[in-house]
């Protein structure tokens, strides 16, 4: 079951508690009183399972707002109100059941020039084993409409066939590195499946460890002028004779379903969301852009051995999270987030902001949102902030569960609810 799955059936998430320490992991569970001055406001209301909120370079009068079955709405900051012709619509030919959709949207770091940007999303009851196609494509702003987009000017850059209607494609985004300019980030879950393991699943060990296929990876391509991709040279498998997918950066993840760049290190925060005992976040230094790393998934999730498959040791080469935590104390599928550089909210500065969906599998399953700190491969200071932002000082709204966080284009973060709210953090009393 992907995210998009589990926030349409919450009874389905499950896990999240801290794991053991280790060198290269801190957890401190503890409220910080200098964080108190935060607080949420909500700017929106009303939309259909928002997945995801983001801005254009440059662009400080609108955030735009992606919807689960196909819609992009535009949010005007100066008035507050929600643009009533959609940004985009595709309705048409987007998956409309509990899993498919549009999952992911990231604008061109050339938009203010050349107008586009790119949509992940996923078809239902297609493809070669009739589950769904997740694709990458790009649309093109009207030239003499700034908020609309015709999907007509879509231009399908890559795609993959889905062996369940879960997992998809997820979080894309490109990077800010030097030297990695203009290359595409894509999160792909594994193709959904008990454990990865299950019928259209590459045998043996699942398609997450599978070098062959396009599932349970991050994939890094280079978009061209005219819509194609190629493969930049420093990727691991860059040559590599078929079967094997050049595409792949990193594999062995389950789902990861949101990521981001630090905008001022570009180190890459990966929130990948575990099966039955753990949730983990995974942290690719800038300092090693080579990619290659194998997180470990279906024999290892989080820090722990998978339990279904306890005989089977993880792979000798696999990575440890950066932070791991379980599903009864802490959470039950995590949402990536952001390291903060925003001018605003200073309690907040350098801080990694991330939540988690529906919270512990003992709990209410209501949403949590968490601050950490990364350095030198080190997270410390795991927090939950919810009850500092929520219910809200103004309106006293409460968080449901959390679907995304995103950034505008001044770093000021937002947040996405299954209730169809979107949330600013800001400043507080």
């Amino acid at each position: 079951m992907n995210v998009a799955e589990k926030i349409t059936y919450r009874g389905a998430f499950r896990r999240f508690s801290v794991t053991s320490l280790l060198p290269a992991l801190i957890l401190i569970l503890s409220v910080e009183g200098s964080q108190a001055a935060i607080e949420a406001l909500r700017i929106a209301t009303g939309f259909n399972v928002p997945l995801y909120v983001c801005a254009p370079p440059g662009d400080t009068s609108r955030i735009f707002v992606a919807e689960q079955h196909g819609t992009i709405k535009i949010i005007d900051l100066a008035s507050g109100t929600v643009l009533p012709t959609p940004f985009l619509d595709i309705t048409f030919e987007v998956g409309q059941g509990q899993g498919p959709g549009i999952l992911g949207m990231t604008f061109d770091p050339d938009y203010a020039t050349n107008g586009h940007f790119y949509v992940s999303w996923t078809s239902a009851d297609d493809g070669i084993y009739g589950m769904g196609i997740s694709y990458v494509a790009r649309y093109t702003v009207s030239p003499t409409n700034p908020n609309f987009a015709d999907p007509a000017t879509e231009v399908r850059i890559i795609s993959a066939d889905q062996p369940n209607t879960d997992h998809n494609w997820d979080w894309i985004g490109f990077s800010n590195r030097p030297g990695d300019q203009g290359n595409l980030y894509i999160c792909s879950g594994d193709g959904g499946g008990l454990e990865d393991n299950g019928p259209n699943h590459m045998k043996p060990d699942g398609n997450a460890q599978s070098t062959e296929n396009l599932l349970g990876k991050i994939l890094r391509i280079h978009i061209e002028d005219d819509g194609s991709y190629t493969i930049p040279t420093n990727n691991p498998f860059f040559g590599a004779p078929p079967p094997t997918k050049q595409e792949i950066w990193t594999f062995g993840l389950r789902n990861p379903f949101r990521a981001s760049f630090d905008r001022k290190t570009g180190d890459m925060f990966i929130g990948d969301v575990g099966e039955t005992l753990r949730e983990e976040l995974d942290v690719e230094p800038a300092s090693l852009p080579g990619g290659g790393q194998n997180y470990g998934w279906r024999y290892r999730e989080g820090l722990i051995q998978n339990p279904r498959f306890a005989n089977h040791p993880p792979p000798p080469d696999a990575v440890d999270p950066n932070l791991d935590y379980a599903h009864d104390t802490t959470g039950i599928c995590v949402i990536g987030g952001y390291v903060y550089r925003g001018r605003v909210v200073q309690d907040l500065k350098g801080l990694y902001v991330f939540g988690d969906c529906f919270g512990p599998s003992t709990g209410n399953f209501t949403g949590r949102i968490f601050t950490a700190s990364y350095r030198r491969g080190v997270v410390s200071g795991f927090t939950d902030i919810t009850s500092q932002l929520f219910p809200t000082r103004i309106g006293g709204y409460e968080l449901t569960g959390v679907t995304s966080l995103g950034e505008d284009t001044n770093g000021e973060l937002y947040i996405t609810s299954l209730g169809g709210d979107v949330f600013k953090i800001r400043k507080g009393r």
